[in-house]
């Protein structure tokens, strides 16, 4: 149906996107392709600030005019918001730019201000699977790209026609909360402040002697400043300035060459934030021009320090200082690699960002942050002595810890960032610098292995403990050398819920050595994997398993064997190969074997999970989602995991006689499962009162200590697969 007769002006974003996915839905089912063109109005603003709303909306109206020239019958369009126009042409990209095109040069050379646009096209065909929001995100980036050449000639245009002015502009206002607020998130040597209302910035006087400028207060300073920077350097200057001109970010970060008053090219980084008045409405812009004589000091992420000069610090308080007495905190940034898998690497990128700048903001003037290696910063804070010290970092950590209690949103992503933090004081801790910063890695490894979002102090027992660990590791390998020595299997049984007889068993390694005994496998897994020697000790276990329970397969046609995977594994590309090798090494029939995997590596989404999944179920191998509702499980994670079970953790069970939620949340997430055709099994079943009240929830299986703790191989034969009262098949 034709749109071209109503007013866009009278169908609101909300409307339009509702639109348009019907439209896009009904042209994709019968085989159509359709073109999104979202377009932008040129200087729109610029017309708003001098002109009015009246005029600007005038220009808008006179190019949607020639925008509907070219509009067909069924072709739709709407205001997306101010400036912004969104068009869905029934036909290809293709055509639709070279009538784009042609339209913007008919319009350009009237030479009216205003009455033109830039714009981003993109193309659905009916095999694409594409929301609305990702189709207008796809555009507008397209479009900027427009935009941002645009501004950039703009600019450069203006700069040649002004040349550089030659006095103060006069007064200077601005609000300083706002300014403050600003200012704290940025850091370093020439402070700059903008007034977004009149475009009129403020320079230091350090920085005008330095680069010889006409004042401290300018005008027009992206012409000013942007004579002095290097002409090869002067469009990502100008296209930086412009993104935050536009409000389409709120942070400034770009590097660039300037000719200082000796005509000399130095390196700047500038750096600074965007405030916004109470309508939305950018206000203040503020923040430093660092002069890079320490370049190769600078972390290029985060503007911050980065970890040569965090040592040098150390160095320089420890041999200049009198009596050198300070405090070393490590911090790291709790579950990085999961907003990796989830959004991406650039992504976490820009997390670790965000986080630099918020740190910059809490700190007191005693204390300075460093960026060190991947997700890692640390902070050097100066006390009077110890107790001045351990208090400082205490509360800087309070600090800390309540700013990031929340979930965060960048880009319309929703993530949930903590810190942890190791810290100690030097000289009580350790007395020369490679123990300090040594021990600070130790106690932040410490605070993540002990529930993360926490802050830890050096003791001597967490120095046992790393060395402990270092040398556990080099046991393991040496195990792992000799043909997994100390290496055994053990099996738990899982019964089926209505009547409590077998119907699988979970294979369970165990590892024990003459320095450290019997090792609990929460201790020695995580190491095999933090190593790389999970790929190995797990080949282990699923060939051991196999071979071991394919004579309890033939006895018993139905029992179903679980073993668990770690992501390390999967990571491999050959892990779903060396599963059917191993299978067929074993003759072990593959719809009798179950692959765990606990639930957060499912819920990451990640790709390489899905892809090897489908491989390994192909092969008629199941798959089994372990310690599901520990703290990533939604409903949809149900419907788009390639789970065949689902195995309820066992923190369910620990309450459930007294919690209504635990016992509502078994019974709901077993209907939901076997809704879409999955199986549940119940953890942790350990008392004849529990298993009863979970034995009419209808879960397919159950296992817990009630029936059995893990056995070896000889205990589990001659308690289940001798006895005859369990069925076969």
């Amino acid at each position: 149906m034709s749109q071209n007769h109503v007013s866009w002006t009278e169908i609101n974003a909300d409307m339009g996107k509702n639109s348009m996915q019907d439209i896009i839905g009904r042209v994709c089912e019968r085989g159509g392709t359709i073109t999104v063109c979202l377009y932008a109005i040129n200087q729109y603003k610029e017309i708003l600030e001098t002109a009015g709303g009246h005029i600007a909306d005038q220009a808008a109206a006179r190019v949607n005019q020639a925008v509907r020239s070219m509009m067909g019958e069924d072709d739709y369009g709407f205001r997306l918001s101010r400036d912004e126009f969104v068009v869905l042409f029934q036909r290809s990209q293709r055509g639709v730019r070279e009538r784009i095109e042609a339209l913007r040069t008919e319009l350009r050379d009237t030479g009216k201000e205003g009455e033109n646009f830039c714009y981003g096209l993109v193309e659905v065909l009916p095999e694409h699977s594409i929301t609305v929001e990702e189709i207008l995100f796809l555009a507008s980036g397209r479009m900027y790209e427009q935009k941002r050449r645009f501004h950039i000639f703009m600019n450069e245009q203006r700069r040649l026609e002004q040349g550089t002015l030659t006095a103060d502009a006069g007064p200077f206002d601005y609000n300083a909360d706002l300014l403050y607020d600003a200012l704290v998130q940025s850091t370093d040597d020439y402070i700059y402040v903008c007034n977004m209302k009149t475009g009129i910035f403020r320079y230091t006087k350090k920085m005008v002697e330095e680069f010889e400028l006409p004042g401290e207060v300018i005008e027009n300073a992206a012409a000013v400043w942007g004579a002095r920077v290097h002409e090869n350097d002067r469009p990502a200057f100008l296209e930086s300035n412009q993104e935050i001109t536009d409000g389409r970010t709120s942070t400034h970060c770009v590097e660039y060459r300037a000719r200082n008053r000796n005509g000399e090219w130095v390196w700047v980084r500038c750096r600074g934030h965007l405030e916004f008045d109470e309508n939305g409405e950018p206000e203040l812009f503020a923040g430093f021009i660092t002069n890079m004589g320490k370049r190769n000091k600078i972390d290029h992420l985060t503007g911050l320090y980065n970890k040569l000069e965090f040592e040098e610090t150390i160095q320089y308080l420890m041999e200049n200082e009198p009596q050198p007495c300070f405090g070393v905190m490590a911090l790291g940034i709790d579950d990085l690699k999961h907003i990796n898998d989830l959004y991406g690497r650039i992504f976490g990128d820009e997390v670790i960002r965000i986080v630099s700048q918020r740190l910059q903001s809490l700190l007191p003037d005693y204390a300075s942050l460093y960026r060190m290696d991947g997700d890692e910063f640390g902070i050097i804070v100066r006390g009077s002595d110890y107790e001045n010290n351990t208090f400082e970092m205490e509360r800087i950590y309070r600090t800390i810890r309540h700013a990031f209690g929340n979930q965060q949103e960048y880009e319309g992503k929703k993530y949930y960032c903590t810190l942890s933090a190791g810290c100690l004081v030097y000289p009580d801790h350790a007395d020369n610098f490679e123990n300090l910063i040594q021990y600070a890695g130790y106690t932040l490894e410490y605070s993540k292995r002990h529930g993360k979002k926490r802050c830890t102090f050096f003791s001597t027992d967490i120095l046992r403990q790393r060395i402990r660990k270092l040398q556990m590791v080099e046991a393991l390998r040496e195990s792992v050398e000799n043909d997994f020595v100390g290496f055994s299997l053990c099996y738990q049984p899982i019964v089926r819920a209505e009547d409590g007889k077998l119907a699988a068993i979970e294979a369970l390694a165990r590892w024990q050595n003459e320095q450290f005994g019997p090792v609990s496998p929460v201790e020695f897994v995580p190491l095999l994997e933090e190593s790389g020697l999970i790929v190995r000790a797990g080949k282990w276990v699923l060939r051991s398993a196999l071979h071991t329970c394919r004579a309890w397969v033939e006895q018993m046609p139905g029992l179903i064997l679980n073993v668990n995977i770690s992501f390390v594994q999967i990571q491999e590309p050959i892990f779903a190969d060396t599963v059917r090798q191993e299978l067929e090494r074993a003759q072990f029939p593959p719809q009798n074997l179950v692959l765990e995997l606990t639930e957060s590596y499912f819920a990451s989404g990640n790709p390489v999970i899905h892809k090897v999944f489908e491989e390994i179920r192909n092969q008629g191998i199941r798959v089994a989602m372990d310690d599901f509702g520990t703290g990533y499980s939604t409903l949809g994670l149900l419907k788009e995991a390639p789970a065949d079970v689902v195995k309820i953790d066992r923190t369910f069970v620990k309450d459930i006689q007294n919690s209504t939620f635990d016992a509502t949340f078994i019974r709901f997430i077993v209907a939901l499962c076997h809704d879409v055709g999955i199986r549940v099994c119940l953890e942790g079943i350990e008392t004849e009162s529990e298993y009863q009240l979970v034995s009419r929830m209808g879960l397919d299986m159950i296992q817990g200590f009630l029936f059995s703790r893990p056995l070896p191989e000889q205990v589990f034969v001659e308690k289940y697969i001798k006895r005859t009262d369990y069925e076969k098949s």
